[in-house]
């Protein structure tokens, strides 16, 4: 079961109780999903097809209060499978829905945009975009490259939904294919306001609680990263320090190095494994880890093994003009 059919299975039980609202869901259906047919007599065919019998459900309830029965078939074809279809035949009836959806004109010609009447109101705005995308939507299941999109037959078509979720805050792009032309975006954002706005919330739960739980892994992993690394620095430091103190201690030199100094040295050598924090805390009596970290420093430089990435460059003094 794809993220997508859930989301369509969400949105196909959202039945607008304004008839305003409704009307303009039934187009966005009608317009994604629907294909319009004239026989030679001038006869009209509607068929509203999904291949998940929710959305055909959907459709079936959005025109019984309209007074229209419409006849619902099954057709099992390849490569499309089995799909649900919603057949609105040459009824006066029908013909008189369909333009009250705005999807034939007045005098009874097949629109081939959507028409503003239908779209007036905000809400219904989001009506139509919420059929459009039962009809005809797609998004990308959450942790996945992030793409939801309006497949469209007609450029015009995606060009008005483009302009329509614009109006709804929603900013996405049109591209022209082969056969067809999408109105989409990549924006993870941007997807999961759509997912709100047409009020598929469950989906945009399980959108935001995805991207919550890869924050919390993201975060998990740079600690992770970061304390691998600063162990590895201290390990080398530590492995650094035990054979620079076991050559200062063979030299003649070690005779003249500070009692305070010699006890930190022999501390290292025996627990050439320990952070500085630790090994600060095994002193008699227990340094600080700066009291500790510069008395390790004065070590090393005494032995002239000052390691590079300690060694401050000389300042130059700045010529006067």
């Amino acid at each position: 079961m794809s993220f997508t059919q859930d989301v369509k299975r969400e949105l196909a039980a959202i039945v607008p109780a304004e008839s305003h609202c409704a009307r303009a869901q039934l187009s966005g259906l009608l317009f994604a999903a629907g294909t319009f047919e004239i026989a030679s007599g001038g006869q009209y065919t509607v068929r509203v097809s999904s291949r998940l019998p929710a959305v055909a459900r959907s459709v079936l309830s959005l025109l019984r209060p309209m007074g229209t029965h419409a006849e619902l078939r099954t057709a099992d074809t390849p490569p499309a499978g089995l799909r649900y279809e919603v057949v609105l035949g040459d009824d006066p009836r029908h013909l008189q829905v369909l333009n009250e959806a705005g999807v034939l004109s007045d005098s009874f010609q097949v629109q081939l945009g959507v028409p503003a009447r239908i779209v007036a109101r905000r809400c219904c705005r989001v009506a139509f975009v919420r059929g459009a995308f039962l009809g005809c939507g797609s998004i990308s299941p959450p942790g996945s490259a992030v793409h939801a999109e309006f497949t469209f037959e007609s450029g015009e078509l995606a060009d008005d939904c483009r302009r329509l979720l614009a109006r709804l805050g929603l900013h996405f792009r049109v591209t022209t294919r082969e056969r067809n032309s999408a109105c989409y975006t990549k924006r993870g954002d941007t997807a999961a306001d759509l997912l709100a706005v047409i009020g598929a919330h469950t989906a945009r739960l399980a959108w935001e609680e995805h991207l919550v739980f890869g924050e919390v892994r993201g975060r998990a992993n740079r600690l992770a990263n970061c304390d691998q690394a600063n162990a590895g620095r201290a390990a080398r430091a530590a492995l650094r320090q035990t054979e620079t103190f076991r050559a200062l201690m063979a030299g003649e030199r070690w005779a003249s190095v500070p009692s305070a100094l010699r006890s930190v040295a022999n501390l290292r050598l025996k627990h050439p494994y320990l952070s500085l924090p630790e090994l600060a805390a095994k002193a008699r009596p227990p340094l600080t880890k700066s009291a500790l970290n510069h008395r390790l420093r004065r070590l090393e430089a005494l032995a002239g093994e000052t390691p590079p990435d300690e060694r401050r460059p000389e300042r130059r003094r700045r010529l006067a003009t």
